[in-house]
């Protein structure tokens, strides 16, 4: 599931009365090995997206809109969170962006329960246009989104298998995500373990001396425009940001990456002496992603320069 406010119900968190069980399991299998391969090789990891690996209930909070990051964590453990795991792609081949993410809860009432919340959450975007179903899926849903500012489609799916909240999104600057979302999301289900946790340690199918969910006590509201992708082709590259953040500060890459100076639209980076043409060449000292296409400028991920390509001659300081 990438990305900018969705204005939901804040968490009035009354009499809440947290799940009780005698010890937190380990999801098993772990939740590295349940995330569905993507559907092309041409897709690469971006191992600097707001989701990669292990996150926590505080982690994902931290992304949170609407309700406050502490409401939305007491919301995510009361419905017994126990650990997540994200990954997101793209492909400068097809213009298309990728995430995926899973969350396991102790039980499956609490992985349902927060399934609605997103859903919710993702319906009351400024940017939804409509609902997708995922068939032979449920429970699951299914939203469109359009962002008119920088001209990004996405198509994405929420659904729940045993105790694991899974969510899957395509995004791209045409409006063509449905099918490859639709077929990556099924893939998922398909694939996806029929839990990670036995239903027999299940809050809701142990012993009556549990504390049972008390429904309409929690009306907190998770954030999942985090799941949405925001994707902006760059030249052949492609751009992968959150929808939940504002515009990313300068150096916003990893931390202590080199701070690179550019012109306002973008296009020259200062080195020292003259403007260089940003198409044609790289600072020296720019950070590259993990598969060396991509280059950090500060605020966006650019693509490398292919080689051969004689630089443009750049406009004097």
């Amino acid at each position: 599931m990438i990305r900018i406010v969705a204005a939901t119900v804040a968490a009035a968190l009354a009499a809440v009365v947290p799940l009780t069980v005698s010890a937190t399991p380990s999801p098993s299998p772990s939740l590295d090995s349940v995330l569905a391969k993507p559907p092309s090789s041409d897709f690469a990891e971006l191992t600097t997206g707001t989701f990669h690996g292990d996150f926590t209930a505080h982690d994902y909070a931290l992304n949170a809109t609407g309700a406050t990051a502490a409401e939305t964590e007491t919301t995510l453990v009361h419905y017994g969170f126990v650990a997540g795991y994200g990954k997101e792609w793209a492909s400068t081949a097809s213009r298309h962006a990728l995430v995926e993410i899973v969350m396991a809860f102790t039980g499956g009432q609490g992985a349902r329960k927060t399934l609605t919340a997103l859903e919710k959450a993702d319906k009351a975007d400024t940017h939804y246009q409509h609902s997708n179903t995922l068939s032979g899926v449920d429970p699951s849903y299914g939203v469109h989104l359009f962002d008119s500012s920088s001209s990004v489609y996405e198509d994405g799916f929420g659904f729940v298998k045993g105790n694991d909240v899974f969510a899957v999104y395509f995004a791209s600057t045409q409006d063509d995500n449905l099918a490859p979302a639709t077929s990556q999301a099924k893939a998922q289900f398909d694939g996806a373990p029929d839990g990670t946790i036995p239903s027999a340690q299940w809050p809701e199918n142990a012993s009556s001396n549990s504390t049972a969910f008390k429904a309409g006590q929690i009306f907190g509201v998770l954030l999942v425009a985090v799941l949405v992708i925001a994707l902006i082709a760059v030249g052949v590259g492609l751009l992968l940001r959150s929808r939940r953040r504002d515009a990313m500060p300068a150096g916003s890459g990893a931390p202590g990456a080199p701070v690179v100076q550019m012109s306002p639209d973008g296009n020259y980076w200062y080195d020292g002496q003259g403007w260089r043409d940003a198409a044609q060449e790289i600072p020296p000292t720019a950070q590259r992603s993990s598969d060396g296409t991509l280059w950090w400028d500060g605020r966006n991920w650019r693509p490398v320069p292919q080689p051969g390509q004689p630089p443009e001659q750049p406009p004097t300081a």
